[in-house]
């Protein structure tokens, strides 16, 4: 069974608040000058609306409205003037800081009429006096309506930024994780593709040639060994949630290693350079290495191709990525709709650049990218590739 909360003020704040509220109304009805003495009646009247005060969190439109009927029926029982400031002006404030503007600019306006006639009808006041008398208050009820009303909007306007920040750190992790998932499937695959063709080789000459398979095993256990670092050091990277990578972007000038793991099948690799070769923009330099990483671990794995051929072009304004191979040159020799694919695409289109893919008319499939770069300092005419 669940306890109901009590409606009645749990902090030193709100009781202090209403105690605060409550002797200040009661000073002013002691204080003011009328026709009578204060009586019981008026004082206890007057003491409700602060009392009240400990429900405006939960119901601000109620105490509001309540606050302004014990109003009422103090002017229309007692003898004695009371300024609605006071007894209004906590709830009014908090109205409006809940988001009831309209309303609580109706009270404040209500209560201000009423305090211009109430001496005229009774007390037969002038009216250009009690006008005087009232103006004061209504500019002091307008600005707590405006400054709940600007509160409001401050605290509104700190939970969408803090909203949007929870959205962008979200976005950001999901393109971290992405990343992450782009870097090992390039890794692996090219990995594990060269494995899988040394065990085939392995497991055909285990017999007739044991260097040959003493050899292929051993480049197997290497895989093995690259494979199982790269998945700890993801594994790891993913638990702290830091980004520390285990070891810096690949770069263009690092491509021998990977051509000797894609010869080591027995493919026939050979390589074409033209234009000055330069220093490029880290994103350029990553996105072409996973080019020509995706495009053999495709070739090794799908193609049944005997050579490919790696053509990099530096011009001034782009870098040019050509991967050809003489394979069965089908869709299926590099699947469009396959992460790889997707990933290298998604890497040339982050950066501005364009990749083209498809079969050649005599056999064989080719990957051509275009990676704009920053043109370098003129040192003579590059060739296009």
């Amino acid at each position: 069974m669940t306890a109901t909360p009590m409606p009645f003020p749990r902090s030193r704040t709100e009781v202090a608040l209403m105690l605060v509220v409550v002797t200040a109304i009661e000073l002013q009805i002691i204080a003011a000058p009328n026709t009578g003495t204060p009586d019981a009646l008026a004082c206890g009247i007057g003491a409700l609306p602060g009392l009240l005060l400990p429900l405006r969190h939960r119901a601000p439109l109620g105490v509001l409205f309540g606050s302004l009927g014990l109003m009422i029926v103090f002017y229309a029982t007692a003898s004695t003037d009371l300024s609605p400031v006071v007894p209004l002006a906590v709830p009014l404030y908090s109205a409006a800081r809940a988001g009831h503007l309209r309303a609580a600019g109706a009270c404040a306006g209500l209560a201000v009429l009423g305090t211009a006639l109430y001496p005229v009808v009774k007390a037969g006041t002038p009216v250009a006096h009690a006008l005087g008398t009232a103006l004061p208050q209504a500019g002091l009820l307008a600005a707590l309506v405006l400054l709940g009303e600007t509160v409001r909007n401050r605290h509104t306007s700190a939970r969408l930024i803090a909203r949007e920040r929870e959205r962008e750190a979200a976005a950001r992790m999901a393109g971290e994780r992405e990343r992450i998932a782009r870097e090992l499937h390039d890794v692996l695959a090219h990995t594990l593709a060269g494995a899988a063709v040394q065990a085939s080789v392995a497991a055909d000459t285990l017999e007739d040639d044991p260097h040959t398979c003493r050899t292929a095993l051993t480049a197997v256990r290497t895989a093995y060994r690259d494979a199982r670092a790269e998945l700890a050091a993801t594994i790891g990277l993913l638990r702290t949630g830091e980004d520390r990578d285990p070891a810096p972007a690949p770069r263009l000038g690092e491509l021998t290693e990977l051509l000797d793991t894609a010869r080591g099948t027995g493919l026939l690799v050979r390589t074409e350079v033209t234009g000055i070769p330069r220093p490029l923009p880290a994103a350029v330099e990553v996105t072409g290495y996973r080019i020509v990483q995706e495009s053999l671990t495709n070739v090794i794995r799908h193609a049944e191709a005997g050579s490919v051929r790696i053509a990099l072009g530096y011009r001034r304004t782009a870098l040019t990525v050509s991967v050809t191979d003489d394979g069965r040159g089908t869709a299926e020799s590099a699947p469009e709709q396959g992460y790889g694919q997707l990933g290298m695409r998604e890497r040339v289109t982050a950066i501005g650049g364009e990749l083209r893919t498809g079969a050649l008319p005599g056999g064989g499939y080719r990957v051509h990218a275009e990676l704009p770069c920053a043109p370098d300092e003129p040192r003579g005419t590059d060739r296009a590739a």
